[in-house]
């Protein structure tokens, strides 16, 4: 078949991200979500893997990435095409699981209407990145509805967790899924046009106990101040943050502002205002950077924290705890000449009429765990805008979403004409 875009349903794709959009599958709810998927992946005569793997079972996994979110269950959902003829397996994957809303009055439309206004799609989740999903759906219907004249596999999976750390991508893999080759449909949209992310850092949370010594109020200096020890706290970490960031050398990563960041997103202490406040914890989210593993990241957080503090009056004997949370997959890149980055890029200048920028994000997704564990050469493009993923009124553009499909549905045709070994293979450039 020559054409195979052709295949791609227009209505089908707006109606289903209407329909996902509605379904608030907030980090820890997606059951719904992926039940949803697995009925529509029935209908398209592909073959279905549909399973729940339990919490405690990846919780003893070697790799196993913490959460934060408390659930019992890990659903994902997954559907195979099988072509003809030998060749490589593709793999189209992304995540049903969005952030929670928020306050509701800063939303114009309702966070789960899925409301069609002009070429926008409103709702939470429309960008990061339920659009995304269903192109990637899309496209891999067209190989599993029309004909199967082609080499190898085309594979489809959705998975849940990803905003708590990737445990759904880690049950997929452990499942047994694989693939020569992956796009992630993340939101990489920049101006109307998405580009092809080949590199991203990873990220890890942890809380920080900083101690301190309660007094009176009146005879503060009696006591020792576990939020002005805090200070001290943040401020090596900030000298941390700044040295990691001098040290990268990639390219794509140093023309972003600021690859890897440190930021202490809640803070809370004390017990009373006219008491000196004797203990602090702090929530942080640690950068981690494309040259070292999220082990190496904690191991070099905790030495660069205990030899910044090591001259502190106060903190050198009475250190911070830290514990660890939440680790992801941590940072991942492909290289930019590898066959996948040319053929996603020669399909998204057919779709778009201009050329794609390959670039790095500063932000931690999948995309690690598929490369670091399953070691697939994996890269990101997807129709949503990054300034609306987790933004009150998040939209997407539905043409950019159908030009996207009509990208993915190009890439994998052609991937799936380069030998395997080839795909497996990740150039040194």
């Amino acid at each position: 078949m020559k054409n195979r875009t052709t295949l791609i349903d227009e209505e089908r794709l707006h109606a289903r991200l209407v329909d996902l959009t509605r379904i608030p599958s907030v980090t820890g709810e997606e059951e719904a979500a992926i039940r949803r998927i697995a009925d529509w992946l029935g209908a398209s005569g592909a073959e279905v893997d549909y399973w729940f793997d339990g919490i405690g079972k990846l919780v003893l996994d070697a790799d196993y990435p913490g959460h934060e979110v408390e659930r019992a269950w890990v659903p994902v959902v997954a559907g195979l095409v099988r072509g003809t003829r030998p060749g490589p397996t593709i793999l189209l994957t992304g995540h049903v699981d969005v952030v929670p809303p928020g306050e509701y009055e800063h939303w114009q439309h309702d966070p789960y209407s899925g409301l069609i206004d002009g070429e926008r799609l409103y709702g939470r989740g429309a960008a990061d990145m339920k659009s995304g999903l269903v192109a990637a759906l899309e496209a891999f219907e067209t190989f599993a509805r029309g004909p199967r004249d082609f080499p190898g596999r085309v594979v489809f999976i959705a998975v849940s967790a990803e905003e708590d750390s990737g445990l759904g991508t880690l049950a997929a893999i452990r499942r047994g899924w694989s693939a020569d080759a992956a796009i992630i449909p993340e939101p990489t949209c920049r101006a109307g046009y998405p580009e092809v992310v080949i590199a991203h850092a990873g990220a890890m949370s942890c809380a920080i106990e900083v101690a301190g010594l309660s007094a009176h109020a009146s005879r503060r200096l009696t006591g020792e101040s576990a939020f002005e020890h805090c200070l001290a706290v943040y401020d090596v970490l900030r000298r941390a943050e700044a040295a990691l960031n001098d040290a990268e050398t990639h390219p794509l990563m140093r023309a972003l502002e600021l690859p890897y960041a440190t930021n202490l997103g809640l803070v809370q202490g004390g017990s009373w205002s006219s008491s000196v406040m004797a203990n602090l914890k702090a929530d942080v989210r640690v950068g981690v950077a494309l040259s070292e593993t999220t082990a190496e990241a904690k191991a070099r957080f905790e030495r660069v924290l205990a030899e910044g503090l090591a001259q502190h009056p106060w903190l050198a004997a009475h250190p911070p705890r830290v514990q660890w949370r939440a680790a992801g997959f941590g940072s991942a890149q492909t290289a930019a000449n590898h066959p996948l980055v040319e053929c996603l890029c020669d399909a998204a200048e057919v779709a778009f009429g201009t050329p794609p920028a390959v670039t790095g994000v500063p932000y931690g997704c999948d995309m690690a765990g598929w490369v670091r564990l399953a070691h697939t050469p994996t890269v990101l493009y997807g129709p949503g805008d990054i300034d609306q993923a987790h933004a009150a009124d998040e939209w997407v553009s539905l043409p950019v979403t159908l030009k996207v499909t009509q990208a993915l549905v190009r890439c994998t045709t052609a991937l799936l004409e380069v030998d395997a070994a080839a795909l497996r293979a990740q150039p040194s450039a």
